[in-house]
């Protein structure tokens, strides 16, 4: 099972819905993670990349937007527990 496999699954066992409600597109299974675009009815449109630091066993979330062709990171968000993820995730998209 791939790392990208591994999150979605958590995402959805703490909340079915949550890929919907951000509007999830555009989703890509990354070495370290996962990367998806939210668009739609949320207040934050833009990238998430949720990636797995091997070290501490933990994730960052990363909140970026592509601006002429180049990726601005807009906010990070370090050593996130699984079970926080849908809630980061939701303060940032809404």
């Amino acid at each position: 099972m791939t790392i990208a496999s591994t999150i979605v699954g958590q995402i959805n066992a703490l909340d079915k819905m949550a890929f919907w409600a951000w509007g999830t597109k555009d989703v890509v299974h990354m070495n370290d993670g996962l990367k998806f675009k939210t668009s739609g009815m949320v207040k934050w449109k833009g990238y998430v990349y949720v990636k797995y630091d091997y070290g501490s066993d933990l994730y960052s979330v990363i909140f970026a937007k592509v601006r002429k062709n180049e990726w601005k990171v807009e906010k990070t968000v370090d050593r996130v527990f699984c079970e926080d993820l849908v809630e980061i995730i939701d303060q940032q998209v809404g």
